[in-house]
């Protein structure tokens, strides 16, 4: 095992700690307050598409972006960690299980590079100011985004603040984020 993957895995370990210690109540203010501000970055941005995904327990909610955004919404889907597609969300979507207990749309169209103006909404786990972050280990928007991070106009993770750590080690297909936003702050990250 290398050194950044032995670093990763404390990070990841870390933010999965630190943002389990926050109470349910906590979570959904928190996670409330998350949403509101993407909601204003949607609304100047006016994307066509929003790739976003399905809330896992302890992760930002993002159920309300299910209900109330105008854009064409996309969820993933994965059959292993390095084939991920985006299907189509309506309000008649039939939702399963995944391969990783993800709630995925079990039909809809394909999202397409050609679809129009897209952002992507990332869950973290651990993150830095630079963009970097740390998914839950599978990989899966890490291989995806390293494939389109050419055709995404935005890529957004969303995180609690108490997740953030001062460095993540960064691998060749690791695609920085260009905004995480938590609780409390909206940050544009730092190209280096």
């Amino acid at each position: 095992m290398t050194a950044c993957s032995i670093d990763k895995r404390a990070l990841r370990s870390a933010g999965q700690s630190a943002r389990r210690q926050l109470g349910p109540g906590q979570r959904s203010i928190y996670s409330q307050t998350v949403c509101q501000r993407l909601t204003e970055i949607l609304a100047a941005a006016q994307p066509s598409c929003l790739l976003t995904y399905r809330t896992m327990a302890t992760e930002v909610a993002t159920d309300s972006l299910f209900r109330d955004v105008s854009a064409r919404l996309y969820a993933p889907v994965t059959h292993h960690h390095r084939d991920m597609v985006w299907r189509h969300v309506r309000s008649d979507t039939i939702w399963r299980k995944g391969v990783f207990g993800v709630d995925e749309p079990e039909d809809g169209a394909l999202w397409s590079p050609t679809a129009g103006r897209t952002l992507l909404i990332c869950p973290l786990v651990a993150f830095d100011r630079r963009g970097n972050r740390l998914g839950m280990g599978k990989g899966c928007f890490d291989f995806w985004l390293a494939q389109h991070h050419k055709t995404i106009d935005l890529a957004i993770g969303l995180a609690f603040s108490c997740q953030e750590v001062a460095n993540i080690p960064a691998e060749r297909h690791d695609m920085p984020m260009d905004y995480i936003i938590t609780e409390k702050e909206v940050m544009q990250c730092l190209k280096l």
